[in-house]
């Protein structure tokens, strides 16, 4: 039967990380992880790209998981350009430096939910119960 858990609910009216559980084998969804931390924005490309990936492996433990989980990565840029890109890998490879890289996605946009924000990340995960 089909467990599901919802942690971290957000205000705006989504939940962070949802775990399905079915036949010793649980999936993690983590919603897209942006560079706002402790009430602030960060100032940079470099550093909102820091702080997204720092906010998934905080929402990954939450659910018991690590990047080592991770078999997906959907990564959304604002106005998406060969450096944003590179500083997005630098930010990556800060937590995933294992040698099986999760399957990724990146997809410039136009806007995020805030206008200020440059980068969302967002995860799934499995792991075995």
């Amino acid at each position: 039967m089909l467990k599901k858990e919802f942690l971290n609910p957000h205000p705006m009216g989504f939940t962070n990380t949802v775990v399905c559980s079915n036949n010793g084998t649980k999936t993690i969804f983590v919603s897209g992880q942006v560079g706002y931390a402790d009430g602030r924005v960060g100032e940079s490309f470099e550093e909102q790209a820091q702080i997204a990936y720092a906010n998934l492996v905080r929402e990954l433990e939450s659910a018991g998981a690590s990047v080592n989980d991770v078999v997906k990565l959907n990564t959304y840029v604002v106005d998406l350009d060969r450096d944003k890109s590179k500083a997005n890998r630098q930010a990556k490879d800060r937590y995933f430096s294992q040698n099986d890289q999760p399957a990724s996605t990146m997809i410039g946009v136009s806007a995020l939910v805030m206008r200020e924000l440059l980068i969302e990340v967002e995860a799934t995960a499995m792991m075995n119960d």
